[in-house]
This record gives structure tokens, C-alpha cells and sequence, in this order.
């Protein structure tokens, strides 16, 4: 089967290529007669735009680039699902790369990514100060960036999320008018949401007349959500087990700790929720299947995306300063 391209189908409808180009991108030049004759012989023999010269000629791409700091994240991976749904109707094409927390393999995917020439960027950023002049940069001079999930960073742009207080602080009363007293949280280190979520916590505890100890805040350190940190939770617990102050209930502050924490109380032949209630943050389907199944925070990644993807093609298709834009955070509703 031959290509279909501009030159065959000016050949076959005995118009020059130019006229097919323009009928092809809606000319106001072009009679709509010749343009529905053009777009309908197109249909028909499933002609197909040569991307790659269009963006030669017009100095732009269909390209947009998505950095989050995991791919195994049950919530990034939900993200960047959602992202794909909606952005290739759109006709554009999603470039998604992972920083595993790390500010230099950040840099390393931001540089990458404006090499490409990306009309867009969305992104949840490593660390709260990673990259901030990078990302200043690129936003201001070379292409619009969205923040979303982490929203604590110092680049001036929209920013998506959720009320991460708000969201911690009604899981901590949950299990508080449970009956449960001695409430843990779970938290992972150096993570740009954890400042949050531990400040809803501390406010239940201290709403409801409950005394904040430091012990019961836990830092889990990892890079990877598939990182084996089983061991190092089991020993915190079992230290809080020994010295008398075992938690009766858990918030997981991320939904990797959400999960493995379940795991990890099964090694110690706890049960839940008999000795330990667990509540967190997850958006996986696993949870429903556990045994017991996880009560759970779960963020709306579909509105997420599609916010992000609105805001960024207008900023994309706007010829203003993005210097000079009014900015807003958009804190979504969890369920």
C-alpha cells in the first residue's frame, strides 16, 4: 500500500500541495468546499500527519513531558494512567520519566526533556528547593511547568493537589472516635508532603485532648517504593513494643508505607484491627483485596491530571509573559 502524504492527495484531487496543507490546518484561505474534498479523501485513505515535519517547520512539538519521583507508586502510577486517557485524545504525546527523589536525576530528566523541545511540562518535584533554578528557567524561557502532588517548591507556577493537612487530620479523628488513643503516623523522610500531613496530625491529637509524642511520628527512609524496608519499621515498632508504648492505631503517610505496613504487623502477629487499626494513603485496588482490606485516603488523580493538562495547554497556546501571570494552588477534594 502506498503512503498517503500531502503530495499524493494534491496529485489525486489535481490541487497544489499548498492548498492541501492549508485545507489540512483549517486555513480561512481555503473555500470549505476544497477543505471538506481534502479532509474527506484523507479520512478515507487514513492519511496521517508527518509530526516530524510539522515541528521542524513550526519550531514546536506535541511533546509533553512528565517527571514524578515513581513509576512503582501506586499513586503515580494511577497519574500518569489518567494523564494518558485524556492527553491522547488531545493528539499529544506523553514523555514520562521518574527522578527516584533524587535532585540530579531530576536535572538530568528536565534537560532531556527541553532537548526535545516538550511544548509542556508536569511535574512533582524531588525534593522542596530541587531544581528551583532550573525550573525557573525552563518555565520562563522555554516552556509552561506545572507542579502538582508536591506543592511545597519554590518555582512560581499552578500548583494540584490536595489539603494534605486536612486530609491527615480527618483520618487521625477517624481512628480517634474509634476509641483509638495512641495513634502513630507514618511518614516518609525528606518527602515534600510530610510537613503537612504531619501538622493535621498533631491538630486532631490536640483537638481532642490527646498528648503529642515525638515517638510515635516514624521516618521511613527510602528512595524506591520497592525498597525492603520491612526490617527497619519492624524494629521501630518492636522498640515502642518493648518500652511499653505500642501504638493501638497507624496513619500511613504514604501509600507505599500504607501497604507494607500491613506486612509488617503480620510478621509481628499483630492483628488488624483488633491490636492495631491502619489507616492511609493509597490508589490501588490492592487495598480492597487484603485481608483485612485497608481503609484508605484516596486522591483524584483523574481530576488531577485533567486540571493539570487544562491549565498547561493554556499556558502553552497563551503568548503572555509567564512572568507576569497570577498564579493559584488548586487543593482538591480526596474520598
Amino acid at each position: 500500500m502506498s503512503v498517503v502524504n500531502i503530495k499524493t492527495i494534491a496529485k489525486a484531487l489535481n490541487i497544489s500541495p499548498a492548498t492541501v496543507s492549508r485545507a489540512l490546518n483549517d486555513s480561512h484561505e481555503i473555500k470549505k468546499e476544497t477543505k471538506d474534498r481534502v479532509l474527506a479523501y484523507a479520512k478515507e485513505h487514513n492519511y496521517r500527519p508527518n509530526t516530524f515535519a510539522k515541528n521542524l517547520k513550526t519550531g514546536k512539538t506535541n511533546l509533553i513531558g512528565v517527571v514524578i519521583p515513581f513509576l512503582s507508586s501506586p499513586f503515580f502510577l494511577d497519574f500518569i494512567d489518567e494523564l494518558y486517557k485524556q492527553i491522547l485524545p488531545l493528539g499529544y504525546t506523553l514523555l514520562p520519566f521518574q527522578s527516584q527523589n533524587s535532585a540530579k536525576q531530576e536535572q538530568d530528566a528536565l534537560e532531556f526533556l527541553i532537548q526535545q523541545n516538550v511544548a509542556g511540562i508536569i511535574i512533582s518535584p524531588a525534593h522542596e528547593k530541587s531544581n528551583t533554578d532550573l525550573m525557573t528557567h525552563i518555565h520562563q524561557n522555554i516552556c509552561p511547568i506545572i507542579l502538582f502532588d508536591r506543592l511545597h517548591h519554590g518555582l512560581k507556577t499552578y500548583k494540584i493537589g490536595i489539603h494534605n493537612s486536612m486530609e491527615t487530620y480527618n483520618a487521625t479523628e477517624e481512628l480517634i472516635k474509634k476509641g483509638r488513643r495512641r495513634i502513630s503516623l507514618l511518614c516518609g523522610k525528606d518527602i515534600g508532603n510530610t510537613k503537612d500531613r504531619i501538622r493535621g496530625y498533631k491538630n486532631a491529637l490536640h483537638n481532642y485532648g490527646i498528648p503529642y509524642l515525638p515517638e510515635y511520628v516514624i521516618y521511613a527512609n527510602y528512595q524506591d517504593p520497592s525498597q525492603d524496608i520491612d526490617s527497619e519499621l519492624t524494629q521501630t515498632l518492636r522498640n515502642l513494643w518493648d518500652n511499653g508504648n505500642l501504638p493501638n492505631a497507624i496513619v500511613g503517610g504514604t501509600d507505599t508505607l500504607s501497604i507494607k505496613i500491613l506486612g509488617v504487623l503480620a510478621g509481628m502477629e499483630l492483628n488488624v484491627p483488633r491490636d492495631i487499626a491502619v489507616i492511609g494513603f493509597t490508589n490501588t485496588n490492592v487495598a480492597d483485596y487484603l485481608s483485612p482490606s485497608l481503609s484508605t485516603i484516596r486522591q483524584p488523580t483523574g481530576k488531577m491530571a485533567g486540571l493539570a493538562l487544562q491549565l498547561l495547554i493554556e499556558m502553552m497556546e497563551n503568548t503572555k509573559d509567564r512572568t507576569e501571570m497570577e498564579y493559584q494552588s488548586f487543593l482538591l477534594e480526596s474520598t
